[in-house]
């Protein structure tokens, strides 16, 4: 599969990305917006994200939920997300609404995870729980969306064992896929190039920071430049498409411009890294 993501808009600040596999195609745009509260934040995911099979042609939409980071001044930091999750087939009407349960107090409830799938009329089809930290599974239930006492509960997912000696926490998933790469050219752009990010792999902060700071200022340098210069900057690799037809729950192109992705790059756009 290939991958390609872009900051098509430094402000605000928005992202796109696109994926794509003999078998299907991921499409994202991410314009979140944030609340600052003292001690903590709120992000809100404002974005578009689209899925689509092309095996059978049927393609998804889905609105994430809302993280709050708390602590950031005082006490230990933590991550709570809470409200709806929901994915639609847009194709078949069918649709998938969980409930990302707000942390209580003394940490009651925390990760909760509950729901159901939908059909085209609304009618509950199966009911969905677990924790969004460790592990979803799934319920046969009745007509009002409430799980069978006999029914067999079959897991989904079940989160992987976290890396041992990994101070940022991060996943087996980043590790082996998210950082692959097995030869080959990259874009002078790559995100794994970057020296402030090798940096911060070797846990390196101080000198993270400093890399992180210079590159920085390369850019103000080159856009002060280019303002001079009379130059216009665009996204390469995504385009704006005025023509976007939005889903019934997705975000309104002035909260979410319609960012599509164009191409990706030609060879010959490529460089050979050792």
């Amino acid at each position: 599969g290939e991958y390609l993501a872009e900051q098509v808009s430094h402000h605000p600040p928005i992202g796109a990305a696109h994926a794509e596999t003999p078998y299907w195609t991921y499409d994202i745009v991410s314009c979140p917006k944030t609340k600052f509260l003292g001690n903590s934040l709120e992000v809100y995911p404002v974005g578009r994200t689209r899925i689509k099979y092309k095996t059978t042609n049927e393609e998804l939409s889905l609105v994430p939920p809302t993280s709050k980071a708390w602590n950031l001044v005082i006490g230990r930091l933590w991550v709570d997300t809470f409200g709806e999750l929901i994915i639609e087939n847009i194709t078949t009407k069918s649709k998938c609404v969980l409930e990302f349960v707000p942390c209580g107090y003394f940490g009651a409830g925390r990760y909760t995870v509950k729901g159901n799938v939908l059909d085209a009329d609304g009618k509950p089809l199966l009911y969905i729980d677990g924790k969004w930290n460790d592990n979803l599974g799934f319920v046969q239930c009745d007509d009002q969306g409430a799980p069978l006492a006999d029914s067999e509960r079959v897991e989904m997912w079940k989160a992987s064992k976290k890396p041992e000696g990994d101070s940022y926490g991060m996943t087996n998933f980043v590790h082996t896929h998210l950082n692959a790469w097995v030869g080959g050219g990259l874009l002078k752009s790559d995100s794994r190039l970057r020296p402030d990010r090798a940096a911060l792999e070797l846990e390196k902060s101080s000198e993270a920071q400093a890399l992180k700071h210079n590159l920085e200022e390369k850019q103000r340098a080159e856009k002060k430049k280019r303002t001079a210069d009379g130059d216009t900057w665009s996204p390469r690799w995504f385009k704006l498409n005025k023509d976007m037809k939005l889903r019934e729950h997705e975000y309104s192109v002035d909260d979410c411009p319609p960012w599509t992705f164009d191409k990706f790059p030609e060879a010959n756009e490529l460089v050979k890294v050792d």
